[in-house]
């Protein structure tokens, strides 16, 4: 169910971007009447879109262990978005809706790279024995579990896995399926520890 509603959320935000998007368009290009038109027989889609990203974005939060700043942002940008366009398109505002479009681009970014910069830092943790475990606190706890048992997002169980120190390190710096990959954040050593703190789960 977990992926089932990530896939509805992506596909929600990205077609009501699109919607927003090409009306705005033909905003900019002076077709008010296309425009009213098209508002007038979508108003039911488009409502429907807004809320089924808004419920979908808010069950997916209620997963999270904790709420990243990133999370924080994009909502605020969503709930200032919307209405923004939906002023901007009523009322002929190009400005307006112009920004509503650039907001919805930006969330969309900071939601596929969790990152409001669109690059996530380098994970920074002190060397010791605890530093494996600290990572996969950081990182790997929200799908795989404290126990490596979890299974969210379909995620394997860490446990029973079968997968060489190799294939993990690949696994772990370039993502698989809906896992992202942490070549830019984690360097070969913590690598090791993270796989090393993996080994003695239970």
């Amino acid at each position: 169910m977990d992926i089932g509603m990530r896939h509805l959320h992506v596909t929600a935000v990205l077609l009501l971007l699109l919607f927003i998007l090409f009306k705005t368009v033909l905003l900019v290009a002076n077709k008010t009447e296309q425009l009213d038109r098209i508002r007038d027989k979508t108003k039911v889609v488009d409502m429907i879109l807004g809320l089924l990203a808004v419920a979908t974005g808010i069950y997916l939060i209620t997963l999270k262990p904790t709420v990243e700043a990133y999370l924080w942002i994009k909502i605020l940008l969503v709930l200032v978005a919307i209405p923004l366009g939906i002023v901007g398109l009523k009322r002929h505002k190009k400005p307006l809706a112009i920004l509503s479009v650039l907001l919805m681009v930006y969330v969309y970014g900071i939601g596929e790279t969790q990152s409001y910069k669109f690059k996530r830092d380098p994970i920074v943790v002190e060397k010791s024995d605890q530093a494996g475990r600290e990572i996969y606190q950081r990182l790997c706890v929200e799908c795989h579990g404290e126990d490596g048992k979890k299974g969210l997002y379909k995620s394997p169980d860490l446990t029973s896995s079968s997968l060489s120190n190799l294939e993990m390190t690949d696994r772990i710096l370039n993502g698989k399926g809906i896992m992202r990959g942490y070549k830019n954040e984690l360097t070969g050593e913590q690598v090791t520890a993270v796989i090393d703190y993996i080994s003695t789960l239970p």
